[in-house]
Protein backbone atom coordinates (compact mmCIF):
# COMPACT_ATOMS: atom_id res chain seq x y z
CA UNK A 1 0.00 0.00 0.00
CA UNK A 2 1.18 3.48 -0.71
CA UNK A 3 1.62 5.96 2.11
CA UNK A 4 -0.86 8.73 2.86
CA UNK A 5 -1.11 11.42 0.22
CA UNK A 6 -1.46 15.00 1.42
CA UNK A 7 -3.72 16.14 -1.36
CA UNK A 8 -6.87 18.11 -1.45
CA UNK A 9 -8.06 20.81 0.92
CA UNK A 10 -8.08 18.65 4.12
CA UNK A 11 -4.50 17.52 3.55
CA UNK A 12 -3.27 21.02 2.86
CA UNK A 13 -5.10 22.28 5.93
CA UNK A 14 -3.44 19.58 8.06
CA UNK A 15 0.01 20.42 6.67
CA UNK A 16 -0.57 24.11 7.32
CA UNK A 17 -1.66 23.37 10.87
CA UNK A 18 1.43 21.25 11.54
CA UNK A 19 3.69 23.94 10.09
CA UNK A 20 1.99 26.54 12.24
CA UNK A 21 2.40 24.46 15.38
CA UNK A 22 6.06 23.86 14.56
CA UNK A 23 6.57 27.61 14.05
CA UNK A 24 4.92 28.44 17.37
CA UNK A 25 7.00 25.80 19.16
CA UNK A 26 10.17 27.21 17.60
CA UNK A 27 9.26 30.77 18.54
CA UNK A 28 8.54 29.74 22.14
CA UNK A 29 11.83 27.84 22.38
CA UNK A 30 13.84 30.80 21.08
CA UNK A 31 11.95 33.19 23.33
CA UNK A 32 12.76 31.05 26.37
CA UNK A 33 16.40 30.96 25.29
CA UNK A 34 16.49 34.74 25.00
CA UNK A 35 14.79 35.20 28.37
CA UNK A 36 17.44 33.00 29.97
CA UNK A 37 20.33 35.09 28.65
CA UNK A 38 22.32 36.91 31.32
CA UNK A 39 24.15 40.01 30.17
CA UNK A 40 27.87 39.91 30.90
CA UNK A 41 28.63 42.42 33.69
CA UNK A 42 30.62 45.58 33.03
CA UNK A 43 34.07 45.06 34.53
CA UNK A 44 36.94 47.44 35.25
CA UNK A 45 40.57 46.88 34.31
CA UNK A 46 41.14 44.56 37.28
CA UNK A 47 38.19 42.35 36.37
CA UNK A 48 35.87 43.62 39.09
CA UNK A 49 32.28 44.49 38.22
CA UNK A 50 31.57 48.22 38.37
CA UNK A 51 29.67 49.26 41.47
CA UNK A 52 25.94 49.78 41.17
CA UNK A 53 22.60 48.56 42.39
CA UNK A 54 18.85 48.66 41.81
CA UNK A 55 16.85 51.88 41.77
CA UNK A 56 13.08 52.11 42.24
CA UNK A 57 11.38 54.98 40.45
CA UNK A 58 8.41 56.88 41.87
CA UNK A 59 5.93 54.66 40.02
CA UNK A 60 7.46 51.44 41.31
CA UNK A 61 9.50 50.50 38.22
CA UNK A 62 12.87 49.04 39.20
CA UNK A 63 16.02 49.30 37.08
CA UNK A 64 19.65 48.33 37.51
CA UNK A 65 22.27 51.07 37.46
CA UNK A 66 26.03 51.62 37.57
CA UNK A 67 27.55 54.40 39.68
CA UNK A 68 31.35 54.27 39.71
CA UNK A 69 34.43 56.49 39.83
CA UNK A 70 34.80 60.04 41.09
CA UNK A 71 35.20 63.51 39.66
CA UNK A 72 33.04 65.43 37.21
CA UNK A 73 29.86 63.43 36.59
CA UNK A 74 28.94 61.82 33.29
CA UNK A 75 25.39 60.44 33.01
CA UNK A 76 24.83 57.95 30.19
CA UNK A 77 21.54 57.06 28.47
CA UNK A 78 21.23 53.88 26.36
CA UNK A 79 19.34 53.51 23.10
CA UNK A 80 16.03 51.72 22.51
CA UNK A 81 17.41 48.31 23.50
CA UNK A 82 17.90 49.87 26.90
CA UNK A 83 20.82 48.06 28.58
CA UNK A 84 23.49 50.02 30.44
CA UNK A 85 25.89 47.41 29.08
CA UNK A 86 25.74 49.14 25.70
CA UNK A 87 28.44 51.38 27.22
CA UNK A 88 30.62 48.42 28.21
CA UNK A 89 33.62 49.95 26.42
CA UNK A 90 33.09 53.44 27.87
CA UNK A 91 32.10 53.24 31.53
CA UNK A 92 35.24 51.50 32.89
CA UNK A 93 37.53 53.79 30.91
CA UNK A 94 35.87 57.06 31.91
CA UNK A 95 35.40 55.95 35.53
CA UNK A 96 39.17 56.44 35.93
CA UNK A 97 38.79 60.23 35.82
CA UNK A 98 35.06 60.83 36.15
CA UNK A 99 32.02 59.67 38.04
CA UNK A 100 29.94 57.59 35.62
CA UNK A 101 26.23 56.95 36.22
CA UNK A 102 24.08 54.85 33.91
CA UNK A 103 20.79 52.99 34.33
CA UNK A 104 18.87 50.57 32.13
CA UNK A 105 15.85 52.07 30.41
CA UNK A 106 12.56 51.07 31.98
CA UNK A 107 10.59 48.10 30.63
CA UNK A 108 7.12 48.92 31.97
CA UNK A 109 5.00 51.95 31.10
CA UNK A 110 1.61 53.15 32.27
CA UNK A 111 -1.00 53.68 29.59
CA UNK A 112 -0.70 57.44 30.04
CA UNK A 113 3.10 57.57 29.88
CA UNK A 114 4.66 59.48 27.00
CA UNK A 115 8.22 60.15 25.93
CA UNK A 116 8.82 62.42 28.93
CA UNK A 117 8.52 59.41 31.26
CA UNK A 118 12.01 58.42 30.06
CA UNK A 119 13.22 61.97 30.67
CA UNK A 120 11.71 61.98 34.15
CA UNK A 121 13.56 58.73 34.83
CA UNK A 122 16.88 60.49 34.23
CA UNK A 123 15.80 63.24 36.62
CA UNK A 124 14.88 60.68 39.29
CA UNK A 125 18.14 58.79 38.74
CA UNK A 126 20.36 61.82 39.33
CA UNK A 127 18.31 62.91 42.34
CA UNK A 128 18.53 59.45 43.88
CA UNK A 129 22.28 59.25 43.27
CA UNK A 130 22.98 62.82 44.42
CA UNK A 131 24.34 64.08 41.11
CA UNK A 132 24.33 67.87 40.74
CA UNK A 133 25.53 69.21 37.37
CA UNK A 134 26.81 66.79 34.78
CA UNK A 135 27.47 66.00 31.15
CA UNK A 136 24.62 63.96 29.65
CA UNK A 137 25.57 61.37 27.03
CA UNK A 138 23.00 59.52 24.93
CA UNK A 139 23.13 57.15 21.98
CA UNK A 140 20.34 56.70 19.43
CA UNK A 141 17.04 57.03 21.35
CA UNK A 142 19.15 58.05 24.34
CA UNK A 143 20.28 61.10 22.38
CA UNK A 144 16.66 62.22 22.05
CA UNK A 145 16.21 61.73 25.79
CA UNK A 146 19.34 63.82 26.38
CA UNK A 147 18.12 66.66 24.15
CA UNK A 148 14.71 66.68 25.80
CA UNK A 149 16.29 66.64 29.26
CA UNK A 150 18.54 69.60 28.36
CA UNK A 151 15.45 71.51 27.18
CA UNK A 152 13.51 70.81 30.37
CA UNK A 153 16.31 70.97 32.95
CA UNK A 154 18.97 73.30 31.50
CA UNK A 155 20.32 74.23 34.93
CA UNK A 156 21.42 70.63 35.58
CA UNK A 157 23.43 70.06 32.40
CA UNK A 158 27.00 71.19 31.66
CA UNK A 159 26.94 69.75 28.16
CA UNK A 160 25.37 67.02 26.04
CA UNK A 161 26.93 64.34 23.86
CA UNK A 162 24.76 62.84 21.14
CA UNK A 163 25.88 59.63 19.44
CA UNK A 164 24.10 58.84 16.16
CA UNK A 165 21.21 61.05 17.23
CA UNK A 166 17.60 61.44 16.21
CA UNK A 167 15.18 64.23 17.06
CA UNK A 168 12.18 62.49 15.49
CA UNK A 169 11.16 59.06 14.26
CA UNK A 170 10.96 58.56 10.51
CA UNK A 171 11.71 55.73 8.08
CA UNK A 172 11.08 57.59 4.83
CA UNK A 173 14.82 57.83 4.14
CA UNK A 174 15.37 54.08 4.36
CA UNK A 175 13.78 53.03 1.08
CA UNK A 176 11.53 50.03 0.46
CA UNK A 177 14.22 47.37 -0.05
CA UNK A 178 16.23 48.32 3.02
CA UNK A 179 13.07 48.83 5.07
CA UNK A 180 12.09 45.26 4.23
CA UNK A 181 15.50 43.98 5.33
CA UNK A 182 15.41 45.66 8.75
CA UNK A 183 12.63 43.46 10.25
CA UNK A 184 14.27 40.43 8.64
CA UNK A 185 17.58 41.31 10.31
CA UNK A 186 15.76 41.76 13.63
CA UNK A 187 13.98 38.40 13.34
CA UNK A 188 17.05 36.42 12.29
CA UNK A 189 19.08 37.95 15.10
CA UNK A 190 16.50 37.17 17.76
CA UNK A 191 14.99 33.86 16.71
CA UNK A 192 17.59 31.69 14.99
CA UNK A 193 20.29 29.45 16.51
CA UNK A 194 23.27 31.51 17.58
CA UNK A 195 25.77 30.37 14.95
CA UNK A 196 23.25 30.89 12.16
CA UNK A 197 22.33 34.29 13.57
CA UNK A 198 26.01 35.21 13.75
CA UNK A 199 26.61 34.20 10.14
CA UNK A 200 23.60 36.16 8.90
CA UNK A 201 24.65 39.15 11.02
CA UNK A 202 27.88 39.27 9.02
CA UNK A 203 25.75 39.56 5.88
CA UNK A 204 23.66 42.32 7.47
CA UNK A 205 26.94 44.04 8.40
CA UNK A 206 28.16 44.02 4.80
CA UNK A 207 24.83 45.50 3.72
CA UNK A 208 24.73 48.06 6.56
CA UNK A 209 21.25 46.94 7.67
CA UNK A 210 19.69 48.00 10.99
CA UNK A 211 22.31 48.52 13.73
CA UNK A 212 25.01 46.56 11.89
CA UNK A 213 27.96 48.02 9.99
CA UNK A 214 31.00 46.67 8.16
CA UNK A 215 33.56 48.49 10.30
CA UNK A 216 36.67 46.74 11.67
CA UNK A 217 34.80 46.21 14.94
CA UNK A 218 31.71 44.60 13.43
CA UNK A 219 32.23 41.36 15.40
CA UNK A 220 31.95 43.24 18.71
CA UNK A 221 28.67 44.71 17.48
CA UNK A 222 27.41 41.27 16.44
CA UNK A 223 28.24 39.85 19.88
CA UNK A 224 26.43 42.80 21.48
CA UNK A 225 23.33 42.02 19.42
CA UNK A 226 23.44 38.32 20.33
CA UNK A 227 24.20 38.49 24.04
CA UNK A 228 23.55 42.00 25.38
CA UNK A 229 21.17 44.01 23.26
CA UNK A 230 18.29 42.92 20.99
CA UNK A 231 18.10 39.28 22.11
CA UNK A 232 17.74 40.21 25.78
CA UNK A 233 14.91 42.69 25.18
CA UNK A 234 11.49 41.69 23.76
CA UNK A 235 10.76 43.75 20.64
CA UNK A 236 7.53 45.00 22.23
CA UNK A 237 9.61 46.65 24.97
CA UNK A 238 11.98 48.48 22.63
CA UNK A 239 9.03 49.51 20.44
CA UNK A 240 7.23 50.95 23.48
CA UNK A 241 10.30 52.99 24.38
CA UNK A 242 10.34 54.50 20.89
CA UNK A 243 6.59 55.00 20.58
CA UNK A 244 6.47 58.21 22.62
CA UNK A 245 8.95 59.91 20.32
CA UNK A 246 6.82 59.09 17.28
CA UNK A 247 4.42 61.81 18.40
CA UNK A 248 7.13 64.44 18.89
CA UNK A 249 9.63 66.45 16.88
CA UNK A 250 12.37 67.83 19.11
CA UNK A 251 13.97 70.03 16.47
CA UNK A 252 11.97 73.11 17.42
CA UNK A 253 13.43 73.00 20.94
CA UNK A 254 17.10 72.69 20.00
CA UNK A 255 17.70 76.42 19.55
CA UNK A 256 17.12 76.90 23.28
CA UNK A 257 19.72 74.30 24.34
CA UNK A 258 22.52 76.70 25.16
CA UNK A 259 25.06 74.27 26.64
CA UNK A 260 28.00 72.92 24.59
CA UNK A 261 27.18 69.82 22.58
CA UNK A 262 29.17 67.12 20.83
CA UNK A 263 27.51 65.22 17.99
CA UNK A 264 29.30 61.95 17.19
CA UNK A 265 28.29 60.26 13.95
CA UNK A 266 28.90 56.99 12.15
CA UNK A 267 29.00 57.92 8.42
CA UNK A 268 27.74 54.43 7.44
CA UNK A 269 24.61 54.73 9.56
CA UNK A 270 21.57 54.10 7.33
CA UNK A 271 19.20 53.84 10.31
CA UNK A 272 19.64 57.42 11.55
CA UNK A 273 21.22 59.13 8.54
CA UNK A 274 24.09 61.60 8.54
CA UNK A 275 21.72 64.39 7.44
CA UNK A 276 19.85 64.09 10.76
CA UNK A 277 23.03 64.51 12.76
CA UNK A 278 24.20 67.47 10.70
CA UNK A 279 20.79 69.15 11.04
CA UNK A 280 20.85 68.65 14.82
CA UNK A 281 24.37 70.11 14.93
CA UNK A 282 23.24 73.18 13.00
CA UNK A 283 20.14 73.71 15.16
CA UNK A 284 22.06 73.56 18.45
CA UNK A 285 23.65 76.94 19.30
CA UNK A 286 27.01 75.51 20.39
CA UNK A 287 27.62 72.11 18.82
CA UNK A 288 30.62 70.30 17.36
CA UNK A 289 30.22 67.52 14.78
CA UNK A 290 32.74 64.65 14.71
CA UNK A 291 32.42 61.56 12.47
CA UNK A 292 33.83 58.19 13.52
CA UNK A 293 35.05 56.83 10.17
CA UNK A 294 33.92 53.40 9.08
CA UNK A 295 31.15 53.07 11.66
CA UNK A 296 27.38 52.92 11.45
CA UNK A 297 24.66 53.23 14.08
CA UNK A 298 26.68 51.95 17.06
CA UNK A 299 30.00 53.79 16.78
CA UNK A 300 30.67 53.41 20.50
CA UNK A 301 30.68 49.61 20.10
CA UNK A 302 32.24 49.05 16.69
CA UNK A 303 35.09 51.55 17.19
CA UNK A 304 35.19 52.24 20.94
CA UNK A 305 38.79 53.47 20.91
CA UNK A 306 38.05 56.23 18.39
CA UNK A 307 34.79 57.09 20.12
CA UNK A 308 36.43 57.32 23.55
CA UNK A 309 39.27 59.48 22.26
CA UNK A 310 36.78 61.86 20.64
CA UNK A 311 34.72 62.12 23.81
CA UNK A 312 37.77 62.47 26.07
CA UNK A 313 39.17 65.29 23.93
CA UNK A 314 35.86 67.16 24.05
CA UNK A 315 35.55 66.69 27.82
CA UNK A 316 39.07 68.03 28.37
CA UNK A 317 38.19 71.16 26.38
CA UNK A 318 34.82 71.68 28.06
CA UNK A 319 36.04 73.68 31.13
CA UNK A 320 37.74 76.22 28.87
CA UNK A 321 34.53 76.63 26.88
CA UNK A 322 32.55 77.09 30.08
CA UNK A 323 35.00 79.75 31.31
CA UNK A 324 34.82 81.57 27.98
CA UNK A 325 31.02 81.49 28.11
CA UNK A 326 30.99 82.85 31.68
CA UNK A 327 33.39 85.60 30.65
CA UNK A 328 31.23 86.64 27.72
CA UNK A 329 28.15 86.76 29.97
CA UNK A 330 29.98 88.94 32.50
CA UNK A 331 31.16 91.33 29.79
CA UNK A 332 27.65 91.51 28.41
CA UNK A 333 26.24 92.36 31.83
CA UNK A 334 28.85 95.02 32.34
Amino acid sequence: MSGPRWTGLPGRFALGGLAGLAGVAWWLAMTRRNQALVRPPIRDGSGEALSGGVLEYSDGERVEYVDAGSGDALVWVPGADGPKETFRYQLPSFARRHRVVCADLRREFAATDGFDRLVDDVAELIEARGVDRFVLIGTSLGSAIAMRFASRFPERVRGIVLCNPLARVSYHHVGFNRAALIPLAMLTTRYLPTELSRGLARAWSRLGVWIFDDSPGRDALIEYALFTGPRTVPPTVSDRRVSGLRRLDLRSDLGDVAVPALVVKGPRDEYCPVDWAREITELLPDAEYVPIPGTGHCSHISRPGAFNETLDDWLRRLPAREEAEEGSVERGEA
